[in-house]
């Protein structure tokens, strides 16, 4: 300090200035002003991050209990013994749910141990967690060191998707904000033991494992349950980074955090001392190698059945008519945990497999090739695509004849199709974006086996070969094949028994016919066997009476009574691209011609209805769904039943169809063990479909031979000794009675009749003794049969020198009047005799004179209108059985015409209606 004069004038001064003065008044306000300032911005700071807080827990999604409950179950396949057949499960969803109570202590110990000791004691937030991982992360630089409870892992899980939404570190931060604050809420509401549980049954694990019963399946092979302490701290170690802690992929990785899971059980004192040194010296990984290695060689990943895809098939459509949307029900089936007991049986399925696969009834196999090649633009990356139809057309223009794309060999085919994608990547100089190669042996098959009394299908083959993939192509449930002679029965004969008063005495004429557009109709046999009855004509399938008979039912009732029977496949009018008109109600469903085909599945159902009495059942392919709590979805034990026909129809065509497989077409499929069996076979034109439908008293069958192209296939009676076979096996395995028949409906009575007329007989009519429904009987007698024998070529009454002729029937009709049956011609030709070929043995004048004023009557009573007609003299009266021409019970001969062969013409009416008849029924 200055003590001088001058010092102490200097001081003086400032003491009495105002600039010290100010200086510090204005330090003074400016310190206040900070103050206030920094006040300001902590009060601000403070509001914001309130308010911020506030926003971000507003945000927060409403949740409950419920939503902490793991979704994604697998769903279990169940044969009706309770054996699982297999399970459905998308990646995420294979689940299998575990209570706590059946959760090992040590899973929850080692569990509670390495991811949350505190678990027990906090409130959903472990603040202790929390400040030791911030400061670890101060000191090491790194704050990837997690504090999160089980709590609000679980929440992570199932109410943030992992967190996989978020992009930014405020999307991360606002979730942990609200994960926290839920966490909270959740504990007031649920149980520790709850959350546990819940968190076991959530957690991913590796391998595709998700909860720990998965998982100990997969790593150990054994349930949850038996797990040892070591195996159980296997697990625990997994879930903070199931990739780097794969004991499978990693071991070494898994042994040094699952030693840090022992050690923190030993401090816990969840184990003991001893627990834990045996747990460091088992040698658990190696058990898991070989775990590992086994399910590798039985390769994990199996492909579905023919009979699992239709079942999920079913199940989707069932669930979806039960008010799901589609993605719903798939989500459903996939991850809804559903348990769905199945009709199959594995002993009959595992029959029809081994039947329909056996080489033995099989040619030689050749293999239709599926190919597609996709080639795409190296700078623009447009894509072509080729089909094998491209390739067929190449391979055609380049050798200049017919090419097609079946083999006998894999190699074969693989140089082809590399001959052909060479050719298309010179031509275009793209590169190959993608590449479908697969062969598929032909001749195919389909089969289908239904219980008739329950509609449940026990077996369904839906090709022949292995199946290499899951939802391929079903032959017995999406492939639509024309039926052939097999509709004959349900088209036909059923409306004809049941509504239009006839019964199988009924007698038509196996004269020449044609259908109403005129195109004739043709026997599979070639020739004409004249009046049989229609038990007969069942028998021997025949294609002419059965025209005739639907003509009679008329096509619409036909049509009527099989949408009755469930077939969904059939065209009642449509018009197609080139305007025209399409549709199944004609002449030809008699004969199975159809636009579109029908299935095997809805034909073995139709056939199953007559099997059950009359009634039809929708085919049944599970009994019970029951959801994920074990609560039942949908319940087909009893299933509807429609009354189609009545019981006496119903058995009257099972005799019927007796006599097919006694001694008519399909003779092949008659039980070698005496049990009773009915059916029909059924080829269509070109020999494009080969078909057995039939039944014993327990199942109902069909099998279908053929390739899946239209390419001939003439298997004969392999078609019914294969269906056989099966059956005879069934029976045997099953061990069932072949005593049982098909019990006798009351109304059902015996009765002869005219076997040219179906009436009551008269004095000197041939007659047949059959059963009828006894409200059907005939009540009218035979007046008598009166007969006209035609040219062929003139269609005037024949002389004995024309080659060719043939004679037609009078018949009554419903009205009481006479019609010549069959006749086509203008019936005044019927007045005189062949103009072309004539009797150079009489006088013409006079052979005139006397034919003209003969009759072929046998009794007085004159049919009206009265032709003239010639009585054949050397013509026995027909009975109900064929001639010395009858055809081989199973095959036609070499010279029988093509049975449904298109004619020149369209078979067009005046409508422009399209039929099909070139695709209709040999025997």
């Amino acid at each position: 300090m200055d003590f001088t004069k001058k010092g102490a004038v200097k001081a003086q001064k400032e003491l009495v200035s105002k600039l010290p003065r100010n200086r510090r008044k204005f330090s003074i306000s400016f310190f206040k002003a900070l103050l206030v300032l920094i006040l300001a911005f902590v009060i601000v700071g403070v509001g914001a991050g309130f308010g911020a807080l506030k926003g971000i827990l507003d945000d927060t999604p409403n949740v409950n209990a419920e939503a902490l409950i793991p979704t994604g179950y697998k769903t279990k396949l169940v044969y009706q013994n309770g054996k699982e057949i297999t399970t459905l499960a998308n990646f995420n969803s294979n689940r299998e749910y575990v209570y706590y109570d059946s959760i090992p202590a040590d899973l929850v110990n080692a569990f509670v141990a390495i991811e949350d000791r505190r678990f027990w004691e906090h409130n959903g937030i472990d603040v202790q967690g929390i400040a030791r991982a911030f400061i670890q992360g101060l000191s090491k630089g790194d704050f990837d060191e997690g504090a999160s409870t089980l709590t609000q892992q679980l929440i992570k899980n199932n109410v943030f998707n992992v967190g996989l939404n978020e992009t930014t570190f405020l999307q991360s931060l606002e979730r942990k904000v609200q994960e926290q604050y839920l966490a909270v809420e959740m504990e007031k509401q649920i149980s520790k033991e709850h959350i546990v549980e819940y968190y076991l049954n959530t957690i991913y694990l590796g391998q595709g494992c998700y909860g720990v019963e998965t998982a100990a399946k997969n790593y150990f092979d054994k349930d949850l349950s038996q797990l040892s302490v070591s195996e159980c701290t296997v697990l625990a170690s997994i879930p903070q980074n199931p990739s780097k802690y794969d004991p499978i992929v990693y071991p070494e990785e898994n042994a040094k955090r699952r030693k840090m899971v022992l050690k923190y059980m030993l401090d816990l004192e969840y184990i003991t001392k001893a627990q834990y040194d045996e747990a460091l010296n088992d040698k658990v990984y190696d058990r898991i190698a070989k775990i590992s290695k086994k399910d590798s060689e039985e390769e994990k990943t199996e492909v579905n059945s023919y009979y699992t895809d239709e079942v999920i098939k079913q199940l989707q459509s069932d669930l979806e008519a039960k008010g799901y949307s589609e993605e719903d029900a798939e989500t459903m089936i996939w991850s809804g945990g559903l348990k769905v007991i199945v009709c199959q049986d594995p002993e009959i399925q595992e029959i029809a497999d081994s039947v329909v696969n056996d080489a033995s009834y099989w040619p030689e196999p050749v293999y239709q090739l599926n190919y597609a090649l996709t080639l795409i633009d190296k700078e623009t990356k447009v894509q072509t695509n080729y089909s094998v139809e491209n390739m067929e057309s190449w391979f055609t223009e380049q050798q200049g004849y017919e090419y097609s794309a079946r083999y006998y060999s894999e190699d074969e085919a693989r140089a082809d199709a590399d001959t052909f994608k060479a050719a298309m990547i010179e031509k275009s100089g793209d590169d190959v974006f993608l590449e479908t190669f697969k062969l598929v042996i032909q001749p195919q098959v389909s089969f289908t086996l239904m219980d008739q009394k329950t509609g449940q299908v026990k077996a369904l083959v839906g090709g022949r070969g292995e199946k290499t993939e899951n939802r391929s192509f079903n032959r017995a449930t999406e492939a639509t094949r024309q039926p052939g002679s097999c509709f004959k029965i349900v088209a036909t004969y059923l409306p004809a028994l049941e509504a239009c008063n006839m019964s199988l005495a009924t007698v038509y004429d196996d004269a020449p016919y044609y259908y109403e557009n005129g195109n004739q109709v043709f026997n599979w046999y070639g020739g004409y066997w004249g009046p049989k009855t229609i038990r007969y004509a069942i028998m021997e399938s025949m294609n002419i009476i059965a025209v005739k008979c639907i003509t009679d039912v008329t096509p619409q009732l036909a049509y009527d009574y099989l949408l009755k029977l469930g077939f969904t496949t059939l065209v009642d009018r449509k018009t197609d691209s080139d305007g025209l008109i399409l549709s199944d109600i004609n002449q030809s469903l008699a004969l199975g011609g159809l636009t579109n085909g029908i299935t095997n599945l809805e034909i073995t159902a139709a056939y199953a209805t007559i099997a059950n009495g009359g009634n039809y059942i929708k085919p049944v392919f599970y009994t019970e769904v029951y959801d994920h709590d074990g609560n039942i979805l949908i319940d087909n034990r009893e299933p509807e039943k429609t009354r189609v026909i009545s019981e006496q129809t119903a058995w009257l065509l099972t005799s019927a169809m007796h006599d097919v497989v006694v001694g008519g077409t399909g003779s092949g499929a008659n039980s070698s063990t005496g049990m009773y069996t009915a059916g029909k076979t059924g080829t269509t034109s070109g020999d494009f479909d080969n078909w057995f439908c039939g039944y014993n008293p327990y199942f109902t069958a069909s099998i279908w031979l053929g390739n899946d192209e239209n390419i001939t296939y003439s298997p004969g009676s392999i078609k019914c000794y294969m269906w056989r076979d099966i059956m005879d096996q069934i029976i045997e395995k099953k061990g069932l009675d072949t005593s049982v028949t098909f019990e006798m409906p009351d109304g059902i009575v015996q009765a002869t009749v005219c076997s040219d007329t179906g009436l009551l007989p008269s004095n000197g009519c041939p007659t047949v003794t059959d059963y009828f429904d006894a409200s059907k009987l005939p009540t009218k007698y035979c007046p008598g049969v009166k007969k006209v024998t035609v040219c062929n070529e003139s269609h005037m009454l024949a002389n004995k020198a024309c080659p060719e002729t043939t004679t037609y029937i009078y018949k009554l009709n419903s009205d009481g009047e006479y019609v010549l049956d069959g006749y086509m011609w203008d019936q005044s030709l019927l007045k005189e005799h062949c103009n072309i070929h004539l009797d150079k043995k009489k006088d013409k004048k006079t052979t005139t004179q006397k034919t003209t004023q003969t009759t072929e009557a046998t009794t007085t009573e004159e049919p009206t209108p009265e032709p003239t007609t010639e009585e054949p003299t050397s013509e026995d009266p027909p009975t109900d059985e064929p001639t010395s021409e009858d055809p081989p019970t199973d095959e036609p001969t070499s010279e029988d015409p093509p049975t449904d062969e298109p004619t020149s013409e369209d078979p067009t009416t005046s409508e422009d209606i399209v039929t099909t008849e070139d695709q209709s029924g040999g025997e």
